[in-house]
């Protein structure tokens, strides 16, 4: 499978290369990338292209690679999410690969290889950790729930997100930023974060991850609490519960 790959590919070069800044370069200012991305994202779409030639192919490292004009799918890779905690030997890291149809995802496979851990969701069947069924968690109450929110590379979106983070943190059990929003997408599917929010992602961070949030039970907005496609940067997931609580609490703040 080109996740399971793509993942090892992670583990390897990771054996070969210390942590530190000769093991990374700089897509921007703050963003970084490793030779692992371009190559896992390369090695993805070979095996995408030997099996689906007519369809799109959206990669976070090469753009948009067009198949058939009337194709209505795309699949959507994030060869390496994660990338400045991969960079820096934090585990915390992982491939995703989606499929739209359209603008919906209708398939999601993410794969953390440190923990491997192989996440997979497919519209109307489910969402799968390795080969279990996985559910949203069933927290009920704000105080009790532990979220996830984290920072991107927008520095406005960044402050807002702290801010609104400080406000929100009295009233759960305590917060946390993994540094990958794919993972906390994943873990709130599985159980381990009741909610996660995010202001700025890209496709490629949600088009796997929220398939698989929707598929475990839970409940995938906007921040404005209003139906959204991966193609919506800003984001809100959770249980139904929890998801409720969280706006009632927004609205109340006026924030």
């Amino acid at each position: 499978m080109a996740a399971r790959e793509a993942g090892q590919l992670m583990l390897d070069w990771r054996k070969t290369f210390p942590p530190g800044p000769a093991a990374m370069d700089y897509k921007s200012a703050k963003d970084v990338v490793t030779e692992v991305d371009r190559k896992a994202e390369i090695l993805i779409i070979e095996h995408i292209r030997s099996r689906y030639t007519e369809h799109n192919i959206l990669g976070e490292e090469g753009g948009l690679l067009k198949g058939a004009d009337d194709s209505p799918y795309t699949w959507v890779i994030d060869p390496l999410d994660g990338t400045a905690n991969y960079a820096a030997d934090l585990a915390a890291s992982c491939v995703s690969i989606g499929l739209l149809e359209g603008k919906q995802s209708v398939m999601g496979v993410v794969y953390n290889p440190f923990r491997d851990e192989l996440f997979v969701a497919e519209r109307g069947t489910g969402a799968y950790l390795n080969g279990q069924r996985i559910r949203v968690g069933q927290q009920t109450t704000l105080e009790k729930s532990l979220v996830g929110f984290d920072l991107g590379y927008s520095e406005t979106k960044s402050v807002q997100q702290l801010q609104r983070a400080m406000l929100f943190r009295p009233h759960v059990r305590t917060m946390r930023i993994l540094g990958s929003a794919v993972l906390a997408l994943s873990y709130v599917a599985c159980g381990r974060l009741d909610l996660f929010f995010h202001f700025g992602l890209s496709p490629w961070d949600l088009a796997a991850g929220t398939l698989l949030v929707e598929e475990a039970g839970g409940v995938v907005t906007d921040d404005n609490n209003q139906p959204t496609n991966c193609y919506n940067p800003g984001i809100v997931v959770g249980n139904e519960a929890i998801h409720r609580l969280y706006f009632e609490w927004l609205g109340a703040t006026n924030f």
